[in-house]
């Protein structure tokens, strides 16, 4: 696909009045990307998380949900932020959010006793502390639809990438984790009402266009002198299945890495596929204290500095 393409594919399924809100995230990026660039930040990462929708009619009541709790970008912006990165997080309505995440995943029970305890326990103080500490290296932006969701990463990239002149220095990183949907419905065949549930109901979708080359070329032809990292994420269920799709998106969209894991072990093991090693990829466990999305940008970030310094990459 095109970028020609991707603007037609917009004005076909976005109604007006969704996309001229939508423009209003340039100017919050814009200003957003001026106010880190004073600051000391050592780089900027646009993160994709959580899952994408595809409504069944244009007044959506019922959807088709691609679902992932957002946990995987939430981790990763939790770990930037704290190591001075100013992060952009693009995420579903329904997705964990960094920092936040740690009152969310309470029980009722501990959630209602944190919150009406004089003084609070140590984890949530601490976390509190920390995002209070960390909040202005952060801008939250939420989507709901698969529509959505390619528009906005298109309006951040481009907005980051060719109209900020202020981060042309700044080493910068796109982590892609969210859930994508592959299918959705054109607006043209969208019921304008809610679908009758008196009968049976038979869907047909069309595919979803395949946009990460459109991203990739943006982010890669951006006039700077630092590191500019494309990162993709790979989920299947089958190792050989796994390998043979990471392997493809590298060359296919031009990735700089891949991170490929399987469903079962998702937050235990991941697998790095870099682009000028194919064959060689870096197996990451999670260790006992600590999370897999810390080891992912561990080796991010070495690969940044790698090339900040001209020690060439390993």
């Amino acid at each position: 696909m095109h970028n020609d393409d991707l603007s037609r594919f917009f004005s076909e399924n976005m109604a007006v009045d969704g996309e001229l809100s939508f423009q209003q995230w340039e100017g919050k990026v814009l200003d957003f990307a001026q106010r880190v660039s004073r600051g000391n930040c050592k780089g900027l990462a646009l993160v994709s998380s959580g899952g994408t929708s595809v409504p069944l009619e244009m007044n959506a009541v019922r959807f088709v949900t691609n679902f992932s709790t957002g946990s995987r970008g939430a981790g990763l912006v939790e770990d930037l932020v704290v190591r001075e990165w100013a992060c952009i997080l693009l995420h579903s309505e329904s997705a964990q959010l960094p920092f936040r995440r740690v009152m969310d995943n309470m029980d009722t029970e501990r959630f209602f006793t944190e919150l009406m305890a004089p003084e609070k326990s140590s984890a949530v103080a601490s976390i509190v502390g920390t995002y209070s500490k960390y909040k202005t290296r952060l801008l939250l932006v939420p989507y709901r639809t698969v529509v959505d969701y390619l528009y906005l990463l298109r309006l951040i990239t481009v907005a980051v990438c060719h109209r900020a002149e202020c981060l042309r220095t700044m080493p910068m990183v796109l982590l892609a984790a969210a859930a994508v949907s592959d299918y959705f419905i054109p607006r043209t065949l969208l019921s304008e009402h809610k679908i009758s549930s008196n009968d049976g109901m038979t869907v047909h979708f069309s595919c979803v266009p395949k946009v990460l080359n459109v991203l990739s070329d943006i982010w890669h032809t951006a006039d700077c002198d630092v590191s500019r990292l494309f990162v993709t994420f790979k989920l299947e269920t089958h190792d050989e299945m796994l390998e043979t799709k990471a392997l493809k998106n590298l060359t296919l969209y031009n990735c700089d890495l891949v991170v490929a894991n399987k469903l079962q072990e998702y937050k235990e093991r991941v697998v790095m596929y870099w682009r000028d090693t194919p064959g060689s990829p870096t197996v990451l466990q999670r260790p006992p204290n600590g999370s897999i999305e810390s080891l992912i940008v561990d080796c991010i970030l070495r690969r940044i500095e790698c090339d900040a310094t001209g020690g060439g990459r390993s």
